[in-house]
């Protein structure tokens, strides 16, 4: 808890001006406050943070760490697939490919079920 309180003190110092005038020092304080606020179960603050940091017009390598805690408290949730959503979302972000969400068509579950049932044959 001590570290938001010092986290916060320090941007509510640098004001509304801040990501202007020393932007590497508020990229900083947003998210160790973030990651703070992760550990210590604030998830609301975590979440303001994470998303002020992901609205600034801010390289987006720079915007990583708080992107990995928001997967990470996802994961911690047990919200697996928001979880992932986040984690390609990011992906995207940099540019890099992903692969698209689609539905798998009825004839690949059933060719897949076939295929695992003979591999399986003499297991059970």
């Amino acid at each position: 808890d001590t570290a938001k309180v010092y986290f916060k003190t320090g941007r509510e110092v640098l004001g509304s001006r801040g990501w202007e005038g020393d932007y590497r020092t508020m990229l900083d304080l947003c998210s160790h406050g973030a990651n703070a606020c992760f550990v210590t179960g604030d998830f609301d603050s975590m979440n303001e943070l994470i998303d002020e940091v992901l609205s600034k017009d801010i390289d987006t390598k720079e915007k990583y760490r708080v992107s990995d805690i928001k997967v990470k408290s996802f994961y911690s949730a047990g919200k697996f697939n928001e979880s992932i959503d986040a984690a390609l979302d990011f992906k995207r972000l940099l540019g890099l490919p992903t692969r698209k969400k689609k539905s798998a068509s009825t004839f690949t579950i059933i060719r897949e079920f076939i295929r695992v049932k003979r591999l399986l044959k003499n297991k059970t």
